[in-house]
């Protein structure tokens, strides 16, 4: 079977699965609360490049005897790290807050009703055209991301005179 691709900027329905999808332009309070959360998981979720460099950063912390800064380091690869395997990812979370099913109820928020749609779209569509779809849902996300990144990987003498 082929995968199939959506250009989400021409489609605002589609069909996957047998089940009928729409974008929503709008969400509920309850939907809101949930993209507050998925959206900071989608900025600081952790890529296999993104550990190792936190990880020299935290040891050049250790060795500078900065011990609070190496355990603030350490602290956001655990928290990168949870994400990896306890949920889908969050770009694609995003999305089954704006992406519904025909006759779905979206004014509550239901993470099984949100694994059931990834786990749909999972099996006949490209995931690519998922992750342009939630940064253009999140607003400034890749701009706060890249920042907090670059701020992250430079030398804390640096950081400091950036600051100043």
């Amino acid at each position: 079977m082929k995968i199939r691709k959506i250009d989400f900027s021409k489609e605002k329905n589609f069909e996957c699965g047998d089940r009928k999808f729409h974008i929503d332009e709008s969400l509920s309070f309850a939907r809101y609360r949930e993209l507050q959360k998925i959206s900071l998981e989608f900025g600081f979720a952790a890529t296999f490049e993104d550990i190792f460099k936190n990880l020299t950063k935290a040891i050049e912390s250790y060795n500078k005897h900065d011990y609070f800064d190496m355990s603030i380091t350490i602290y956001k690869i655990q928290e990168g790290i949870k994400t990896l395997d306890t949920k889908d990812d969050p770009a694609l979370r995003i999305c089954a807050l704006f992406i519904n099913e025909d006759g779905e109820d979206v004014v509550s928020y239901s993470e099984s009703v949100i694994k059931s749609k990834i786990d749909c779209w999972g099996g006949e569509l490209d995931i690519s055209p998922f992750f342009y779809l939630a940064a253009n849902l999140v607003p400034h996300w890749t701009h706060v991301f890249e920042l907090h990144i670059r701020d992250g990987l430079k030398p804390e003498a640096e950081n400091e005179s950036q600051s100043q």
